[in-house]
């Protein structure tokens, strides 16, 4: 971890010097970002043609199918472009590109948090691993959330123009490209993020108010792309009765008190370091950094909870996540950030024992997760197999599943992944239950192999416990 724990003279925080151009990546840490990124993330690649979760409601549709689909969903024509495109070529190149958006991301991000040097060398250093290896967000190997992915990585690449660049084409472009990843909801809140950042990078000019500048045009231009988005998708892409209430928005009762509680660390934080900065006395940079990271949390969880996509005391940050970690896909800004300013708030003999320990736990934490889906990846395969040997022999009642520890993050097979598996295998896709065709049969499926044995041998021995519905429906009475 020599790149996190490096100790190089820098200048002291909030300087106003800029990075020179030629400088921008110097001390990004590229060997330790690759190696602990590959080990936490490495896995997606190593079957990089695997289908998973939604990806089986169109595994045998045409290549436009998912273009027809994000329009009726209310999403706008440019989304899924780059998905489809990419589909074209295979499965396999959204893998790839997946895995490299992400390490691309975490550039960007380097680079505007060097940038009038907001964090020091060592602290960017450390926030950017944490940025690329937080456990969060594996639904990011399913094809079927790509959109959201490609969303992430024109968010950062707008952040950065707008903070980085001052002429107004790079401004008019950074805003287009900002307006592009609309197309993942979430993000029309957490641009609020680069609107401050913006703000603080052009505060004199803003404090202005003698007459009206370009930099107080800028920032209505920022504020009001939400608005323009919004307003947009309800004349030229709306969606269809069937998805009107996809994000719709849900604000009640116990609600707004757990919205508003996502803050209350951030609120604490803040008012502390300010109450301390106003009455000069000394306070810990990091308690900045961490009031940062707790704000970016909170945002990046707000519209999630807004919609309804945590139900009721539920955590977003779930061991068996099933495929909801994709709500967690603007955490990791936040989470690098606060861990960051833990860490300088904890150092002990200036240590970075806090950045370690977690880095050492999410890379645990991915390599496991990443086994699972890499078991997945088999038990598909396998199943498919195993639908063959009861053709002709078995009449399929309903279909149940007792081996979710080869599941990636313990998910279950919904009903378009059966009718997949049983598709390619050649049998019938009907499961009307017992109670519908009592003369057929419930079949469960089974495993004896403990889980590294079958990790080593990538033979799951799956097998169906076969139970005539007569049977069952005796048990249910």
């Amino acid at each position: 971890m020599s790149s996190v724990s490096g100790r190089a003279v820098e200048p002291k925080f909030g300087a106003s010097t800029e990075v020179k151009p030629e400088r921008m990546l110097a001390g990004f840490p590229w060997v330790s970002a690759i190696v602990l990124y590959t080990l936490s993330w490495g896995w997606s690649l190593l079957r990089p043609n695997t289908l998973y979760w939604d990806d089986w409601a169109y595994f045998d549709k045409p290549w436009n199918y998912g273009i027809k689909t994000l329009n009726v969903m209310g999403r706008p024509p440019w989304g899924g472009l780059i998905e489809t495109s990419l589909l074209f070529v295979g499965v396999w190149a959204v893998t790839v590109a997946t895995f490299l958006i992400f390490l691309v991301s975490s550039i960007l991000i380097f680079l505007f948090l060097r940038d009038r040097f907001i964090l020091s060398l060592s602290q960017a250093r450390a926030a950017v691993l944490l940025f690329l290896i937080v456990p969060v967000n594996h639904a990011r190997i399913s094809v079927a959330v790509f959109d959201y992915t490609t969303s992430y990585f024109l968010f950062y690449l707008g952040w950065f123009m707008l903070v980085r660049y001052k002429s107004t084409k790079s401004f008019v472009l950074a805003c287009v490209i900002l307006f592009l990843s609309f197309k993942t909801h979430s993000f029309l809140f957490f641009v609020l993020l680069p609107f401050l950042h913006f703000v603080w990078l052009n505060k004199t000019e803003l404090l202005d108010f003698k007459k009206l500048n370009r930099r107080h045009l800028q920032i209505i231009a920022i504020a009001a792309m939400p608005l323009a988005y919004v307003i947009a998708r309800s004349l030229f892409w709306p969606p269809t009765d069937f998805w009107s209430n996809y994000h719709k928005v849900y604000i009640y009762g116990n609600r707004i008190v757990r919205m508003v509680a996502l803050f209350i660390p951030f609120l604490l934080c803040s008012a502390w370091y300010v109450l301390r900065v106003r009455s000069k006395k000394f306070v810990n940079r990091g308690v900045f950094v961490l009031a940062c990271g707790l704000g970016c949390v909170a945002l990046a969880l707000f519209p999630y909870y807004l919609s309804g996509n945590f139900a009721e005391f539920r955590s977003p940050f779930e061991f068996r996540a099933d495929w909801r970690s994709r709500h967690q896909l603007l955490v990791p800004l936040g989470l690098a950030l606060t861990v960051v300013g833990l860490n300088e708030l904890l150092k002990w003999k200036g240590k970075n024992l806090v950045v370690s320990t977690v880095l050492v736990i999410s890379v645990a934490l991915n390599m496991f997760w990443g086994s699972q889906y890499f078991l997945m990846s088999h038990k598909q395969e396998q199943l498919v197999e195993l639908f063959k040997t009861t053709k002709d022999k078995v009449e399929i009642a309903s279909v149940e599943d007792q081996t979710l520890r080869f599941n990636g993050r313990e998910s279950i097979f919904r009903s378009y992944e059966w009718s997949g598996f049983m598709t390619l295998a050649g049998i019938s896709t009907e499961r009307p239950g017992c109670e519908e065709l009592p003369t057929g049969s419930a079949l469960t499926l089974k495993s004896d192999k403990p889980y590294l044995k079958a990790l080593a041998t990538r033979d799951l021995s799956l097998y169906f416990e076969v139970t005539p519905c007569s049977e069952v429906l005796v048990q249910n009475d």
